[in-house]
């Protein structure tokens, strides 16, 4: 089963936007894989949408183009976007698409001075379409999740709005999409995680000498996420921990599984390379017209 990614329709042009003196635009650039933290060089292109009222109520999509998936949230944020910037640098995506009304936003500048290499582009008003995002969910995501996915997005406004954004052609029914709430996890900051070397070793940048390094002994690029996500957002949920207790209990005193369950897994990353192709220039210049910051 082949994914290809494009874009789908043709963007608006958009007006050039010069932050703190630095202007870049052209083709995406990925970030090199530097540290030994990084988690096998994966592309997330992530939508970022705001409400216009008081309330600062922020939706998110990431699509991880490496392992055809989407993580749809909507978050209600207090002034300074603390939660915002911190699920985005748990994602850490290479790209972040804003409207272009969006450029002057206070929520642009707390982002781009926050989350580090990654590229801004910026996009017209009707690439931003609700009807869109629920047409998408209809026909991508897994037949058995969309009933409860649709449901879900009946609720949350700017989310299905940012699914709209991220204008990807998937083969059909092959996305495993997915809506993460914003409650049901602690919330950790991102100078804590700096402090604490969660993530990255403070005075080696590719040293394996932090929670995340000497942790990862996944086999498969959605493995080492999902540690790094459980890491930077452990889940306050009874049943969910429970759940993970017991398979660890499982692993531990069924040693015949475990292995069976990691030479599965090495065949598994193997293979993956193969099911999931997609071009990784996903943009058209023909099609596209767009603003891009490299921060």
């Amino acid at each position: 089963m082949s994914v290809l990614m494009s874009r789908a329709s043709s963007l608006g042009a958009t007006d050039s936007f010069v932050p703190l003196s630095r202007q870049s635009s052209g083709p995406l650039r990925t970030r090199p894989p530097t540290t030994a933290t990084s988690v096998a060089s994966q592309e997330i292109i992530c939508a970022v949408s705001e409400s216009r009222g008081i309330s600062s109520t922020v939706g998110l999509t990431f699509i991880n183009l490496s392992t055809a998936e989407a993580v749809l949230c909507q978050i209600c944020d207090s002034q300074t976007y603390v939660k915002t910037v911190t699920k985005i640098g748990v994602f850490e995506p290479t790209e972040i698409l804003f409207m272009n009304t969006a450029k002057d936003s206070k929520l642009f500048y707390i982002i781009q001075e926050n989350i580090q290499e990654t590229t801004f582009t910026f996009l017209d008003r009707r690439d931003w379409s609700e009807k869109t995002g629920h047409e998408y969910v209809d026909r991508l995501a897994f037949p058995e999740d969309i009933e409860s996915i649709k449901i879900t997005l009946g609720g949350n406004y700017f989310a299905a709005c940012c699914f709209a954004a991220l204008n990807k052609t998937f083969t059909s029914h092959s996305l495993r999409i997915r809506f993460e709430p914003s409650q049901g996890s602690m919330l950790i900051d991102l100078s804590t995680i700096v402090s604490l070397e969660l993530i990255q070793n403070l005075q080696n940048a590719r040293s394996k000498d932090s929670l995340f390094g000497l942790m990862n002994e996944s086999l498969t690029p959605m493995g080492g996420r999902l540690l790094r996500a459980n890491i930077l957002q452990p889940s306050t949920e009874v049943s969910k921990l429970s759940a993970r207790y017991d398979a660890v209990e499982d692993l531990f005193t069924k040693g015949e599984m475990f292995v069976s369950i990691r030479q599965g897994e090495k065949h598994r990353s193997l293979a993956s390379p193969i099911l999931i192709c997609y071009a990784s220039n996903f943009q058209q210049p023909s099609r596209v017209s767009s603003t891009q910051i490299k921060s």
